[in-house]
Order: C-alpha cells, then structure tokens, then sequence
C-alpha cells in the first residue's frame, strides 16, 4: 500500500468515525437551538429523519413481504429485481478514488 493509499484509508476512517459524529452533534445542535432559523432547523431535523431511516420506511400494509409469505410470482419478480441491483451494483474495482 503506497503512502496516498495508507493517508486515504486514514482519512475515511476519519471521517466515518469523527466525521459523522461531528455532522450529527452539529445536526442535533441546530434542531435544540430555539434561536436558530426555522429553515435551518427544518433541514437538520429532516436530515436525522432520513439518516435514521424513517423517510424510506413503510406503512405497514405497504412493507415488504417475506420470501415465505410471497405468491410464485412474487418471487420471480424479487429475484429479477434482485438481479437488477446486482448487475448494476459497484464492485470493488470502482473505488472512489479512481
């Protein structure tokens, strides 16, 4: 590993750790602060919303089946999606760096 890649791991291990605890501080920071703008505390609090997942959740009628509570043709169609998302995905050879 040559001495850009050893500072480039670091560097996102940094950031991955502090980075994001600090983003989050900052993010709960504004929301707390009664002084800060409406606007500003309205775009931290989505930010936490979304980072903890509550915009991509589900109401319970619409949440996912399980494979064992899935029709045949249910399946066939997860496993086509599912195929989808795999050929599409980034492999290891597409790191950020490149």
């Amino acid at each position: 590993m040559s001495g850009i890649e050893e500072a480039q791991r670091q560097l996102l291990q940094k950031i991955h750790t502090e980075g994001v605890l600090a983003a989050y501080e900052a993010a709960l920071s504004v929301c707390r602060d009664p002084k800060a703008p409406a606007p500003a505390r309205a775009t931290a609090s989505a930010t936490l919303f979304r980072v903890a997942g509550y915009f991509d959740r589900k109401g319970e009628g619409d949440r996912d089946k399980e494979p064992h509570e899935m029709t045949p043709e249910e399946l066939s169609r997860a496993v086509r999606h599912a195929q989808r998302q795999l050929q599409t995905a980034p492999t290891a050879e597409d790191g950020i760096f490149d």
